[in-house]
């Protein structure tokens, strides 16, 4: 029973957090720098929050917050963008995390452990983006009257997708950059945060 009381009350605890993390995402999201190059795409730290989130409690917690965030985002009136950062975030957070666990066995030393899951959520976000990029932009620019036609939409997209991939890359390394001091002190300060994926 015991246990039992214990086991609920760690995911209390958990979604407490999440939420937390969610609402420091929303915080976040409004700092806002232009991408030097395309001014129309905005460097923000939204997605330092949820990288800590899912390697202190997992990618449950981290897409709860990430759909916060989404929804929060929808209010601003612009719902492709909302669900493109959601993506954006996730397709982050997930191939790191699952990267991280793959490889916790293997390297002991954990830098090396963080770099390796930290590159693969790079990689994934660039890779990802780029996809979705490909097929949501030309409607978008379409929707947007930037074009008049859906082939010159579609040359647009293609023209942008380099400057879209630089972006992404960039707010990944600067994410993972600056969530890892930030999860370890808060992994060695609460070891049990991170002791029950498994649920």
């Amino acid at each position: 029973m015991a246990l039992e009381v214990s086991l609920k009350e760690t995911r209390a605890i958990k979604i407490s957090l999440a939420s937390v993390m969610a609402a420091l995402s929303v915080a976040l999201s409004f700092i806002q720098i232009p991408f030097p190059i395309a001014p129309f795409l905005k460097y923000d730290l939204a997605g330092i929050p949820l990288i800590i989130t899912v390697l202190l409690i997992g990618p449950k917690y981290a897409l709860l917050a990430d759909t916060i965030l989404m929804i929060a985002l929808l209010r601003g009136g612009d719902p492709i963008g909302a669900v493109m950062k959601w993506a954006a975030e996730a397709s982050t957070f997930i191939p790191m995390y699952y990267t991280y666990r793959l490889l916790g066995g293997r390297f002991s030393n954990v830098k090396v452990l963080y770099a390796s899951s930290a590159t693969m959520g790079v990689v994934a976000r660039v890779g990802l983006m780029v996809i979705a990029n490909y097929i949501i932009d030309p409607w978008w620019f379409l929707m947007a009257h930037w074009v008049g036609t859906y082939a010159k939409a579609v040359s647009l997209t293609i023209y942008l997708l380099p400057i879209v991939a630089l972006f992404n890359l960039t707010i990944a390394v600067i994410y993972v950059a600056v969530a890892y001091p930030v999860y370890l002190t808060i992994a060695r300060r609460f070891r049990w945060l991170t002791d029950a994926h498994s649920e």
